[in-house]
């Protein structure tokens, strides 16, 4: 159930190797490739001394070591980092809408920083028609039961 990909992108992402794990954890390169494999348990203090080793929050290597994904990436997908300059143009882009169906004089709207963060987290399949009316047995079950 581990999440070995994840562990093993995070050691890449330090600069380091297994073999350096190991040696920091105090343990044969081989129990640790095992443990990373899933083939050998993590036990708790093994798990904080890693998350202090890697930089990473308990709770997330808690969650890998379970194989579970935590938040809204994807295990393919970059996760959410704000971009300054992007903002600026979303920013420059809300007061435009606003200036057009608003009154000009109300000030500029705040764009949070979070705005955009759900950019591609979703995929629609080419053939889903999102316009198209809900079945009206799925509707009535939703509504009435």
């Amino acid at each position: 159930m581990i999440d070995t990909v994840w562990f093993n992108h995070k050691l890449t992402e330090k600069g380091v190797s297994q073999s350096d794990l190991a040696r920091f954890l105090g343990l044969d390169r081989s129990a640790v490739s095992r443990m990373l494999k899933g083939g050998r348990g993590m036990s708790a203090e093994e798990q904080d001394l890693i998350a202090a080793y890697l930089g990473v929050g308990l709770v997330e290597v808690a969650a890998r070591r379970r194989g579970e994904l935590t938040g809204f990436e994807e295990s393919k997908q970059q996760g959410y980092v704000h971009d300054t300059a992007k903002s600026k143009e979303q920013d420059s882009l809300v007061k435009t809408v606003r200036r057009d169906t608003a009154n000009e004089d109300s000030g500029s709207l705040f764009v949070h920083p979070a705005f955009g963060c759900m950019t591609g987290t979703m995929t629609i399949p080419d053939d889903l028609d999102l316009t198209a009316p809900i079945d009206v047995e799925w509707s009535d079950k939703l509504y009435n039961e």
